[in-house]
């Protein structure tokens, strides 16, 4: 009879399975219901384009009168301009620099923010640092009508255009200095003008070469769904939350829906086991043990939306030869001298041999470097280690693959199978990708909470303190020792394209 026991208990597992995984499938159709009517009352996704969202924001960001998010609401309005015309002069122009509603918008935050009437007099009057991107694009606007009516006015509105044109006057994005630069260099006719601003758009959007000799590639900036670290106790003691799983697919309240849905599908289910451990205890009486906070079985991932500006990044990881080129010249990173706090004297740049790397490696990428020796690098180099949400949109795209989160003291590791798939698509943007690499977020879980499903992060970076930052790769991240090197480890370089941008201006 003991074979018949062990049936019937095998029958009881299998039945009790497929019960809960019903039960999920009925959760997530409940509390998708919402989102879907939601989705339809929007109307399809075509009828609401980047450029028409960035309107939307910029709309609100001036009824609001948020003048800290005015410059990142304008530059999502140039940066969807350049998506039209997929950042090259090559294609004609889909949108011209001011458009009518950018002027409507203007126009009513400078009454609102000057109580005075933004005509091409007032605005002449003014300090050029009053609101100084709203009243460029004013005066771009207004420009050709003054010039056909001509006189002194008109001579002194070019004027004052041009010295914002030459200033950048706080516009971040490329592509919006270029169209601007553009309306006011042929409105004034001035055809060399207009082909230095040409070359200056092409120079900036077009590959670097760095310092070092490293060659930097331009990335143009983006809005996706960024995979963020959050705490799963957390989220199990998140108030309003129900106890039971009925109670979850009946009354749960509309902000633990959007939540639910935020999480991505691995997460979901690893929310769903933890919930029903936790409806176990609740029902028998046990006391909850909760899940650990930072190791993997503790952390879910939460789709937050994140806009990334445009930037340069290294095309390929710091080799071993620019590395010995820098030790060179800074003797306090050889590794007879360097400081214990900065670097693990026992890892640091293991097997060089009288402060000099061994021959035959100065074109592989260089390892075994601390988190303060690869920012010294950079720093020296005029450029700093990547975000991760930059790496990300760098080196995989707007299309990110489930994340696994490593426990603290996982050594840094690249599955050989994601390695073949993720380094050919890193290929085809003409990047290499080869080992994991070190990032400048602190490795913990965001603050994120209450999660907001419309709310846009500009450039987010992680926690603002920890304990160690994150090496990444494209399907898991983890935590590394500041002081430690790893063999497995190497970094590359980004910088602003803002920065190139001014630089070549000025």
């Amino acid at each position: 009879m003991r074979w018949w026991r062990r049936l019937r208990v095998q029958l009881r597992r299998w039945w009790r399975g497929r019960w809960r995984r019903a039960e999920e499938r009925r959760i997530l159709r409940r509390i998708s219901a919402p989102a879907v009517a939601q989705r339809l009352a929007d109307g399809p996704p075509a009828e609401r384009d980047a450029l028409s969202t960035a309107l939307l924001r910029l709309r609100e960001t001036v009824a609001n009168g948020r003048l800290a998010d005015l410059t990142l609401a304008w530059y999502a309005v140039d940066e969807a301009k350049a998506a039209a015309v997929r950042y090259s002069l090559a294609v004609p122009a889909a949108h011209p620099a001011v458009l009518d509603e950018e002027l409507a918008l203007a126009q009513r935050l400078w009454r609102k923010e000057t109580k005075t009437e933004p005509d091409l007099a007032t605005l002449l009057a003014a300090e050029p640092a009053t609101l100084p991107q709203v009243h460029y694009r004013l005066l771009v606007a207004l420009l050709p009508t003054a010039l056909a009516a001509g006189g002194d006015l008109a001579r002194t509105a070019l004027e004052a255009a041009y010295e914002h044109l030459r200033a950048g006057t706080g516009v971040p994005s490329p592509y919006g200095r270029w169209l601007l630069a553009e309306a006011v260099c042929r409105a004034g006719r001035d055809t060399e003008e207009l082909a230095r601003q040409r070359e200056r758009f092409r120079l900036v959007t077009t590959d670097q070469r760095a310092e070092d000799g490293s060659l930097l590639a331009f990335v143009a900036g983006g809005e996706f769904d960024l995979p963020q670290p959050v705490s799963l106790s957390l989220l199990l003691d998140l108030p309003g939350l129900p106890t039971r799983t009925e109670g979850l697919k009946r009354d749960a309240p509309r902000e633990i829906a959007q939540l639910f849905l935020g999480l991505t599908p691995r997460s979901r289910e690893q929310f769903m086991r933890a919930f029903r451990r936790r409806e176990d205890a609740y029902r028998s009486g046990r006391p909850w043990t909760r899940p650990p906070h930072l190791p993997s079985e503790g952390t879910v991932f939460l789709c937050g939306r994140v806009h990334v500006t445009s930037f340069f990044i290294d095309r390929e990881p710091i080799t071993v030869g620019q590395y010995a080129r820098f030790v060179d010249a800074h003797e306090l990173w050889r590794p007879s001298r360097a400081s214990r706090f900065a670097v693990d004297r026992d890892t640091y740049l293991h097997g060089w041999r009288h402060d000099a790397p061994p021959p035959g490696t100065a074109q592989l990428p260089v390892t075994n470097i601390s988190y303060q020796a690869a920012r010294a690098y950079l720093a020296a180099a005029g450029r700093r280690l990547p975000t991760e949400a930059q790496w990300l949109l760098a080196l995989v795209g707007p299309d990110l693959p489930e994340t696994r989160q490593m426990p603290p003291g996982s050594r840094p590791s690249f599955d050989p199978a994601d390695r073949a798939v993720y380094a050919a698509r890193a290929g085809e943007r003409g990047l290499g990708l080869h080992l994991p690499e070190r990032l400048d977020d602190y490795d913990g879980c965001c603050a994120n909470l209450p999660y907001d499903p419309d709310h846009v992060v500009h450039d987010p970076r992680g926690p603002d303190r920890g304990t160690a930052h994150i090496w990444r790769t494209p399907t898991a991240r983890g935590p590394v020792p500041d002081r430690a090197g790893d063999a497995n480890l190497t970094f590359r370089g980004v910088l602003s394209a803002v920065s190139v941008w001014t630089e070549r201006v000025s």
